[in-house]
């Protein structure tokens, strides 16, 4: 018996260790931190110096967003580059470490929390989409319209991704005894709701908006690249008929310029685990631990932009909360089918140690399993930075002349400069009232 419980405590602690150690800011101390503009410096500082999460891709597409928020584009482009790779070694599968086959083998056996985090198929669009903005902001429009095309080179391999998935649950479900429904959604399950939900259920797919499509146009349109310019347009008003306003031709007068503002708001759902009883032949019942996510945060309604003469509504394309409830959806019924897999397997653990050890040994077996899974769920995070809005708009402004934006409760103002001779791209970040990152760059 003793044997028996050494080699279950051998194996979870082992996951445990391959799996990481606890980053020393948590989604909670982050989004305290990003409040406030004096404190995200801190924030800053605090998550660089975490260097045992530097082996993860949350960690440096947080970082790349507070970077961008702070102006500081050259180190945000180095940010999402390093989250790049890691999500390239992944996708090529050119070698496999230690450590992700000790997260697959805890998914299986004891808990979700040890999956190692690669993003979804919006995070990984959105991730090419905002560091396209960096390098527009540093000037270098044919650098952000590169971004752009490697941001649909990234959708290709999603797809077969998703793909597979869905070939392993049908493979793992074929294996669970009883024939479990996979399909429905468990009653009591807290994302119900909004997996439900009439838009959610509406949309074309999980990975794609209109947000990034018609930036992609309007940035390769700047970088004289006309033929990509036109294809993003076309799959922009695909994604979103109110994109087209974007696109409309207006004539400008000898002392106007054309100006693109974007505007990032709010921060998306963090992906959270949840705990359900569900029945099951023999064993009762299980406990699954189910992927879940929290309200989006800190976001705006609308976007008002004015000058002297004109004032336009910025046109939300970018839904990010939406995308991330259609790709449960669409995913729920493998995360289930897996669910059902690590919970029958723990269930049958438990009976081999009541077996051994009776009700005693049934304790000490489910106390075992039960700390390893916390300890994993702690470093269970994902991109908490990543905007959950975004708004775009045109707007022709005379050279020289002020143009507002009021976004939430404050109104910032940018000047056009009279030496602009194209244009002028505005960004605007914000994180709360007392956080707004406000940029421009002319062309």
């Amino acid at each position: 018996m003793t044997n028996f419980y050494s080699k279950l405590l051998f194996v979870v602690m082992g996951i445990v260790f391959l799996s990481g150690c606890t980053p020393s800011v948590n989604t909670q101390q982050l989004d305290v931190g990003v409040s406030q503009k004096e404190s995200l410096s801190k924030m800053i500082s605090e998550i660089e110096k975490d260097t045992g999460s530097q082996d993860e891709m949350w960690y440096w597409l947080n970082l790349a967003r507070m970077y961008q928020v702070q102006k500081e584009y050259g180190k945000s482009i180095d940010a999402f580059n390093k989250a790049e790779v890691i999500l390239d070694e992944y996708e090529n599968r050119a070698s496999i470490s230690f450590r992700n086959i000790g997260s697959g083998i805890g998914s299986s056996l004891f808990s979700k929390g040890a999956e190692t985090y690669y993003g979804k198929g919006y995070e990984r669009t959105l991730m090419h989409s905002l560091n396209s903005i960096n390098y527009a902001m540093l000037g270098n429009f044919e650098g952000a319209t590169v971004e752009m095309r490697k941001m649909e080179k990234r959708q290709e391999f999603w797809l077969k991704e998703s793909e597979s998935n869905i070939t392993e649950a049908s493979n793992k479900k074929s294996e669970i005894k009883g024939n479990p429904d996979t399909d429905s959604i468990p009653k009591g399950y807290s994302m119900a709701k909004m997996l439900e939900d009439d838009e959610v259920k509406a949309m074309v797919n999980n990975y794609q908006d209109a947000f990034s499509y018609s930036l992609s146009s309007i940035i390769s349109k700047i970088s004289n690249d006309s033929d990509y310019s036109e294809i993003s347009k076309k799959r922009a008003i695909a994604l979103a008929d109110k994109s087209n306003i974007l696109f409309n031709e207006n004539i400008l007068e000898n002392d106007s310029v054309e100006v693109c503002v974007v505007v990032l708001s709010g921060q998306a759902p963090s992906q959270t685990i949840e705990k359900l009883r569900f029945p099951f032949p023999q064993l009762g019942y299980v406990v699954l631990d189910l992927p879940s996510l929290t309200q989006s945060k800190k976001d705006i309604s609308n976007v008002n932009i004015s000058t002297s003469s004109a004032h336009v509504e910025g046109i939300r394309l970018l839904k990010t909360e939406k995308m991330a409830y259609k790709t449960l959806k669409d995913e729920f019924p493998i995360e289930l089918t897996k669910s059902i897999v690590r919970g029958t397997t723990k269930g049958l653990v438990s009976k081999q140690a009541y077996d051994n050890g009776g009700i005693l040994g049934a304790l000490v077996s489910t106390a075992i399993m039960d700390l390893g899974a916390t300890a994993l769920e702690k470093s269970y995070r994902n991109w908490e930075m990543l905007p959950n809005s975004g708004y775009l708009s045109k707007i022709n402004v005379k050279r020289g002349d002020k143009i507002s934006i009021r976004v939430g409760g404050r109104e910032e103002s940018v000047i056009i400069p009279q030496e602009t001779k194209h244009g002028s791209l505005i960004l605007v970040s914000y994180l709360s009232d007392n956080n707004i990152g406000v940029d421009n760059v002319q062309y």
